[in-house]
């Protein structure tokens, strides 16, 4: 079955039987994948210092999330019609993002990869706010035109990798919004921060851009009902620039930065997307 036949089922199945239809992928993706299931339950085990129990648990519940994501996405162009009712976009939080534009030096999305971002993003544009996200090249070329597809249908602007930095100092000297993902392993660029207590390497570029732009750095929080898990909240609680002496010192702002993502995993760590390597470069992969 290829995928854009796979694709056209998706998008006609009713929306609860997709879902369920997604966390029987996820459970498959759990049996498939053991080897890599182990590594993800380690990795839960010395991150959050729960027991075997719980961290299995926790990474199955993460598998179960990533295969209704992954529907979710695929069928995102036929959604958006109630993404109002799919994904609740709280006033206070749209304040806290009118608040940051209104400074006009441009925003940065500080996000993870936790729930669905791609309906986070959905959402936020559907309420008026432009968004830009880098688009990095997948290796099969129906995957990169699905996703394409299905950014173009709800209005992301995407920004090619391969001139990425171009692009952000273009969006954020317009007073646009550019969307971080801050969670990923910066490898030998990185600077050293603790991630969820353990040692990481840490993007930098977030906290030098909003040191040349003046931008705001607002985190975004989205999250999965727990008794619905068709229903989604998007959240942006605070700008990190308004925390006293955040941005003064590299090593302190990262660490603003992971806590506040940290805190996001503490709370629903069954939404966060275990399978990456966060920690590869500093604890190998046996973590």
């Amino acid at each position: 079955m290829t995928i854009n036949i796979l694709v056209k089922l998706l998008r006609i199945m009713p929306h609860r039987m997709a879902l369920c239809l997604g966390r029987i992928i996820g459970r498959i993706l759990h049996l498939v994948l053991w080897k890599k299931v182990d590594r993800c339950e380690a990795k839960c085990v010395k991150a959050l210092g729960v027991g075997v129990t719980l961290a299995r648990e926790i990474v199955r519940e993460s598998f179960l999330n990533l295969g209704m994501s992954a529907v979710e996405f695929v069928r995102l162009p036929v959604m958006l019609g109630k993404i109002e009712e799919l994904m609740s976009f709280p006033e206070e939080s749209q304040r806290v993002l009118r608040s940051a534009l209104s400074r006009e030096k441009g925003v940065l999305l500080m996000t993870s990869h936790m729930a669905n971002w791609e309906m986070a993003a959905a959402r936020v544009i559907h309420a008026g706010f432009p968004l830009h996200a880098v688009f990095t090249s997948q290796r099969e070329q129906e995957v990169n035109e699905l996703i394409l597809d299905v950014r173009n249908s709800f209005g992301m602007y995407v920004i090619d990798s391969d001139k990425v930095m171009r692009e952000i100092f273009r969006v954020l000297k317009a007073n646009g919004i550019v969307v971080i993902m801050q969670d990923l392993d910066a490898r030998r660029e990185g600077v050293m921060s603790e991630f969820l207590g353990l040692p990481a390497s840490t993007h930098d570029g977030i906290v030098k851009l909003a040191r040349k732009f003046g931008s705001a750095i607002v985190p975004v929080h989205y999250v999965r009902d727990k008794n619905n898990p068709a229903h989604h909240v998007v959240e942006m609680p605070e700008i990190l620039n308004d925390r006293p002496g955040f941005g003064d010192d590299m090593t302190e702002s990262l660490k603003v930065c992971n806590d506040v993502i940290g805190e996001w995993i503490r709370e629903r760590p069954e939404l966060w997307l275990w399978l990456m390597d966060r920690w590869e470069s500093t604890l190998g992969k046996n973590v």
